[in-house]
């Protein structure tokens, strides 16, 4: 049958309409190379964000910034970012929770050997006795053992000993509870590999854990303007940030790699 010629523009328009309608194909990521072309999310403020926009600089990726490592996910199963960038353990664990649907691209990592540690404000003698604590930690095995915890384990916040006495000097830490297993929290409060961590620093100095939830691009601030005694959230130690903090010894280290879908 043929097609009458007063309809084949109709029909043109029709076509055109429904291929404008389809969504975008994402960019496949495998390599570091593709990461020019593809929109890319990060956590807002961390140091994955500023290596990737450092890379990207002259190409057509795109940055696409979260406030949450969870949106970042999200992002990525709903295919509004082609890919996501992130330390290896969120990785790992979102890996599993999210019933292996993710796929994390171990051969070329976006930066290895990222130390995490406890920040300070410039100067203060406490990072000492935090110095001191951690070590203990780390000798005893006691560390290596929390981290197991969240990687292999099911935790929860009723695990964990804030050591919780009115007579004891509390001991505030700031962190941004949504980046998980680092930093978490639910109905029945925190938990994660720092909150425990600095759960067995208190033990040790004789205080009661205190937990202040910020986002983490706030974190510093509130860390200078002497609203929490310590910052303990994922943070690694760059060049950038020891110009006005100081740093515990590193606690763990991290290695950032890209994430994308199976």
């Amino acid at each position: 049958m043929r097609l009458n010629k007063k309809f084949a523009p109709v029909l043109a328009v029709i076509m055109m309409l429904s291929i404008a309608a389809l969504p975008a194909l994402a960019a496949r990521v495998e390599t570091l190379e593709d990461l020019m072309t593809a929109k890319v999310g990060v956590q807002s403020g961390s140091v994955a964000e500023r290596i990737v926009k450092l890379f990207l600089t002259g190409s057509s990726g795109e940055v696409v910034s979260f406030e949450k490592v969870r949106d970042i996910v999200d992002a990525l199963k709903e295919q509004k970012v082609d890919v996501a960038v992130m330390d290896e353990t969120s990785a790992r664990y979102f890996a599993i929770t999210e019933h292996e649907s993710l796929r994390l691209l171990f051969r070329e990592p976006v930066s290895k050997n990222l130390p995490y540690a406890i920040a300070f404000r410039k100067g203060d003698p406490f990072r000492e006795k935090v110095n001191k604590a951690l070590a203990e930690l780390k000798a005893d095995g006691t560390r290596n053992k929390i981290i197991a915890k969240y990687i292999i384990g099911n935790p929860a916040p009723v695990d964990i000993d804030f050591n919780r006495n009115e007579n004891y000097e509390k001991l505030w830490v700031g962190c941004a509870a949504d980046f998980p297993p680092y930093d978490m929290r639910d109905e029945h409060g925190f938990y994660g590999i720092d909150i425990e961590l600095c759960a067995a620093i208190a033990k040790k100095l004789g205080m009661e854990l205190a937990i202040a939830d910020y986002s983490f691009v706030d974190l510093a601030e509130a860390l200078l303007e002497g609203k929490v005694d310590m910052v303990c959230s994922a943070v690694s130690v760059n060049e950038e940030r020891k110009e006005f903090l100081d740093f515990s010894e590193p606690y763990d280290a991290e290695q950032i790699l890209m994430v994308v879908l199976k």
